[in-house]
């Protein structure tokens, strides 16, 4: 089975010169957690997900702190403390940054020709959920883990 018969074709993407906040509505209204960046030429470059939005949060909640005597004679020595920030106050500061700052860059892509065991190899190596998916240099998709599981279903329909 290829991934261009269980990808989806209608791809929701994000412009690099988004806000996270725009980008935030987004995926929540289209009910994804994920898409692929484009810029203004519509060519894909890079992907933004839930996880790189918390993990840019989760740095608003850390800062560093010196130790003490130092444990070391030649060296300042620090540690990460978290600050007791509410989660909105850690989203507002991010609010306004464009998508390109946060997003992944460089993202792996699969050729609309391959297979969904190309496709379920690469997301269990690169832990990733979604993989953009091109004919040539424009896209033309997106493979997700549901979506393979869903084309799985389809192919055994009627074999149990």
């Amino acid at each position: 089975m290829q991934v261009n018969e269980v990808m989806t074709k209608e791809v929701v993407s994000l412009d690099q010169g988004d806000t996270i906040t725009e980008a935030v509505e987004k995926l929540a209204y289209k009910k994804i957690s994920g898409a692929p960046v484009l810029d203004t030429d519509g060519s894909l470059v890079g992907m933004l997900s839930e996880k790189d939005i918390i993990n840019a949060m989760e740095m608003r909640f850390k800062r560093m702190e010196m130790v003490y005597p130092s444990l070391s004679m030649v060296s300042v020595s620090f540690i990460e403390k978290f600050e007791d920030k509410e989660v909105v106050e850690a989203f507002t500061e991010i609010a306004e940054t464009n998508v390109a700052d946060l997003m992944r860059t460089e993202p792996f892509t699969l050729d609309s020709e391959a297979t969904i065991n190309q496709a379920i190899d690469l997301m269990s190596r690169r832990s990733i959920n979604r993989i953009p998916v091109m004919k040539g240099d424009k896209l033309v998709g997106i493979v997700t883990r549901k979506d393979i599981i869903r084309g799985l279903a389809d192919s055994t329909n009627g074999l149990v």
